[in-house]
């Protein structure tokens, strides 16, 4: 088999399996899954919307609530590729505890930060050059790595400052019931939650 070939069957299996995982959702799951794949087709990728987990996870959640009554939870938490030992800030969405991360899959710098998996309702829809592990709360060992290379250089220390201060915004208006509300307030006007809404049709 050539290598078109075998790439044509390789898509032709993916998305069987992809097709008979749609089947076992509920109703609920099977919406979330149509809303999240229409965004990362529209926003992610037609919009090359990337470093963006915080906003993608605040839009989901809103227009899961908003257009279709379906409660979704903003997780804020830390994940790693494992190319160093720290740990990176990071937005995802959790319905009845399954993962919905559409903001990894494609980077702005891939040789840097490479693409992780696209996980819909903790089905991987398409794999990432790595799989980065999750976590909610920053472990020990990423935090004394952190504070390391604060210790080891001014410019590192004000970067990852900056970024505690962030998550620490983030993380507080995603426990709010306004959260996403505030959270848009602020966004650019290609990021708001009106013009991502336009954006998916």
């Amino acid at each position: 088999m050539g290598e078109a070939a075998r790439r044509k069957a390789e898509i032709a299996a993916l998305k069987a399996k992809n097709a008979a995982w749609l089947n076992t959702l509920s109703p609920e799951e099977r919406t979330i899954a149509t809303v999240a794949q229409k965004t990362y087709d529209f926003v992610v990728v037609g919009m090359s919307m990337t470093e963006a987990c915080y906003n993608l996870a605040f839009f989901l959640q809103q227009y899961l609530r908003r257009k279709h009554n379906i409660q979704t939870e903003v997780v804020v938490g830390w994940i790693n590729d494992g190319q160093w030992d720290g740990a990176a800030s990071h937005a995802w969405l959790e319905y009845h505890g399954k993962k919905t991360d559409i903001s990894l899959h494609k980077t702005s710098q891939p040789d840097i930060q490479p693409p992780g998996d696209l996980i819909i309702l903790d089905h991987i829809i398409k794999r990432g050059e790595c799989t980065y592990t999750y976590w909610k709360e920053l472990p020990a060992t990423a935090e004394q790595e952190l504070r390391r290379m604060s210790s080891d250089s001014p410019k590192h220390a004000a970067i990852i400052a900056h970024k505690d201060r962030e998550h620490a915004r983030i993380q507080n208006l995603s426990k709010l019931p306004n959260g996403a509300e505030q959270y848009f307030r602020d966004a650019p006007p290609q990021c708001t939650y009106e013009y991502l809404v336009r954006a998916i049709g």
